[in-house]
């Protein structure tokens, strides 16, 4: 993805025609809400409301950033509002924030918050604006923005405990199982239903260095994310009912034999340190027989101009285990800092990046949503750029879904405990050996945090 270069972009005059594509009046627009829309509600919304505001973003670089700021100019134009903002990869976006956040100096505004990894963290610390007098202002909050209209898993992600509203969800990306089908069709395969079966088949079709059998990310951190659904659905889980850690559990060791042994036998050779990029440019080069990794990211596969494999790539969901069927899933939402000195403005902001409008032309572009209402779009169905079976299988998945890491205030400190149990095991290490070393980690980590 490619990083925007411009931080500030020009505003501009918004036709009637955009207008009324866009279902605008001059006093009315595009947003959300959770309640009964009345007469006087579209009355009183005003999207110039705060007219010669000026707010700064920090987003992190996703297909979801990528075409929202495309789209920037027309936000300036309908509230005149200016928009300043910095896209950068996410781990130096989410070092950003918390450096500002922890400053106090209320200099930014609104963020795309990774919810899976900063939820408790960011709550526990008071870095969240909560959004429910936000959704419940009819002055503040436009007529058919739709809150309902979020899944409720979306709706789930970004709700604490005591129903409080961190964020307004963006995408709610799950785990998918890429295939080559040219390959599959020519040698009468099928897609794989169990981890059993995947294994045998990246073992037939592992034939180095024209074709490997299988990919995924073997990065420390990045690797948490896919080895979670095969956990899952070796039967294992990340705490016990006490919280404690479960690390040492028989389907931990079951579950790194066949991740870590996965990418040892049938991967690209430097696979240890590959991240979601390195693992996708591998199959869209036509390298690999089988990928697992976010929805979103398969996007790029088909785009004929890039990807050597576009046309030739089948979508299903993930493999099943011994535990059952299960994906990995996590979820961003757009939220505003408690700190900003423009809540208000930023709230009109986050609203109008969420709407139902702009929900639409993510997915257009390929990029799952969290709104229910976009699967069945005219403009969705006329305009989609991936294959039938790449949206059966998100939809899907998102019937299976569990969250990828556990529900701890140090999610990041997690996802590098066990990312080096991972790329350890990957190199060889036994995998009683390695979680033996993690289980330890992270229970002290539980002993520190979750308190």
């Amino acid at each position: 993805m490619k990083q925007r270069k411009r931080n500030a972009l020009v505003s501009r005059t918004m036709t009637r025609r955009e207008m009324l594509r866009l279902g605008l009046t001059a006093t009315a627009g595009v947003a959300a809400a959770p309640f009964v829309i009345t007469p006087s509600r579209a009355q009183t919304f005003n999207w110039q409301r705060f007219r010669g505001k000026e707010l700064y973003l920090i987003l992190f670089r996703i297909t979801w950033v990528d075409e929202m700021v495309k789209h920037i100019p027309e936000f300036e134009a309908l509230t005149g509002i200016k928009v300043k903002y910095e896209v950068l990869p996410e781990i130096q976006a989410r070092q950003k924030l918390t450096v500002d956040m922890a400053g106090g100096s209320g200099g930014m505004d609104a963020f795309l918050s990774s919810v899976y990894v900063e939820k408790r963290r960011f709550s526990k610390a008071g870095w969240y604006e909560p959004l429910n007098r936000y959704l419940e202002d009819k002055t503040l909050t436009a007529p058919d923005y739709d809150w309902a209209d979020f899944t409720p898993t979306a709706q789930t992600y970004v709700t604490l405990p005591d129903k409080t509203i961190i964020g307004l969800p963006c995408i709610v990306p799950t785990f998918i199982l890429c295939y080559r089908k040219d390959i599959f069709q020519q040698q009468g395969l099928k897609p794989p239903r169990t981890l059993e079966e995947m294994e045998a088949l990246a073992q037939k079709l592992h034939n180095p260095p024209s074709l490997y059998g299988f990919v995924s990310r073997g990065l420390k951190n990045a690797n948490a994310a896919p080895f979670a659904f095969v956990l899952f659905n070796m039967g294992g889980e990340y705490l016990t009912p006490e919280r404690k850690s479960a690390l040492n559990g028989p389907a931990w060791v079951k579950a790194m034999d066949w991740y870590a042994g996965m990418l040892r036998r049938f991967a690209p050779p430097g696979v240890v340190n590959f991240n979601w990029y390195e693992a996708s440019s591998a199959f869209m080069q036509g390298q690999v027989a089988m990928f697992i990794d976010a929805e979103d990211i398969a996007s790029q596969f088909e785009d004929k101009e890039k990807s050597k494999v576009a046309g030739k790539v089948g979508y299903t969901l993930v493999p099943a285990g011994p535990g059952g069927l299960y994906t990995s899933m996590f979820c961003s939402a757009m939220a505003i800092s408690a700190l900003s000195r423009n809540k208000e403005a930023a709230y009109l902001f986050i609203q109008w990046a969420t709407n139902k409008e702009n929900s639409v032309r993510e997915f257009v572009a390929g990029e799952g949503g969290a709104r229910a209402s976009t699967w069945n779009n005219p403009e969705v169905k006329a305009k989609q750029k991936m294959p039938d079976d790449w949206y059966t299988a998100f939809r899907e998945s998102l019937k299976i879904g569990r969250s990828a890491f556990p529900d701890i205030v140090d999610v990041t400190q997690y996802r590098d405990i066990i990312g080096v149990a991972i790329q350890k095991a990957i190199e060889g290490a036994k995998s009683e050996v390695v979680l033996a070393q993690a289980h330890k980690e992270f229970q002290e980590l539980l002993n520190q945090t979750e308190k």
